[in-house]
């Protein structure tokens, strides 16, 4: 990988790692901010991957790997259901299954073009 790319995926991540905990203090209850960031992220990623301002590798990896990736969240809502934190496996499914359709929203939003990076 470029060193360029990965620091831009570096600076997309922390961003969207500071915008994820600023929802966490708005929403504490984890099943709302969850619900926030991963469908948020997903929604942005789907335009992110097929809006012609995002088409530049730079772009792509900043704002889809780095900011969708640090703003989203699989991990700590995969511990909350596993560890029994208030969530149930039926929230992991729910969230999975909208977090699909909401990252096709966003491919409709952003304009649709073919996938990945043409």
């Amino acid at each position: 990988m470029k060193p360029k790319l990965l620091l831009l995926t570096f600076a997309g991540g922390a961003l969207g790692s500071v915008l994820r905990y600023g929802v966490t203090l708005v929403a504490p209850h984890p099943a709302a901010w969850l619900w926030t960031v991963n469908l948020l992220g997903a929604l942005a990623l789907g335009f992110v991957h097929t809006n012609s301002r995002f088409a530049s590798e730079e772009r792509q990896v900043f704002w889809g790997t780095g900011f969708a990736g640090g703003f989203t969240t699989m991990s700590s809502l995969i511990a909350y259901v596993i560890l029994g934190k208030e969530l149930t496996a039926f929230y992991l499914f729910l969230q999975i299954i909208t977090g699909v359709l909401i990252y096709w929203l966003g491919r409709a939003f952003g304009g649709e073009r073919s996938w990945p990076n043409s």
